[in-house]
């Protein structure tokens, strides 16, 4: 069994812009959560021991996310726990590198600690349609006025 995912996508954005994405709570709201659903509450402390918090609504209800900051080192990386209602309490670990590509930036998220196979794939497509979001958000910051 493979228990972590790694989702990489090039993005129009600098180093600092993709970390600020993840660390500011008004930014985390627009883009971590699944399509249709939104964030209808954030709060981040981005400090080593530091928590943040996410209640993600959808059509059949809310989910809510609360974890701990394990490593930050801005604009280059970040990792924090993961725990959901789907992993029983277990506190799977995503890790975020950032780095610079050109004009452009890197960045790789790597969901590991993942209790089944079935929750991998499903973690799978579900970071890679966030970073969908994150992108285009990113994109209309980048080209704003």
């Amino acid at each position: 069994m493979i228990n972590s995912v790694r989702v990489t996508r090039v993005l129009k954005a600098t180093p600092e812009d993709v970390f600020q994405a993840w660390t500011d709570p008004r930014l985390l709201q627009q883009w971590l959560c699944l399509e249709p659903g939104v964030v209808g509450e954030v709060s981040c402390d981005p400090v080593v021991g530091g928590t943040y918090r996410l209640v993600m609504v959808f059509d059949h209800g809310a989910s809510e996310v609360t974890g701990e900051y394990l490593e930050v080192d801005p604009p280059h990386r970040l990792v924090f726990t993961w725990p959901t209602d789907r992993t029983a309490g277990q506190h799977t670990r995503v890790t975020v590198t950032i780095r610079p590509d050109g004009d452009l930036t890197a960045m790789t998220i790597t969901h590991d600690r993942l209790p089944s196979d079935t929750y991998r794939d499903s973690a799978s497509w579900a970071w890679t349609n966030v970073v969908d979001r994150l992108d285009r958000i990113l994109t209309v910051r980048t080209a704003g006025p």
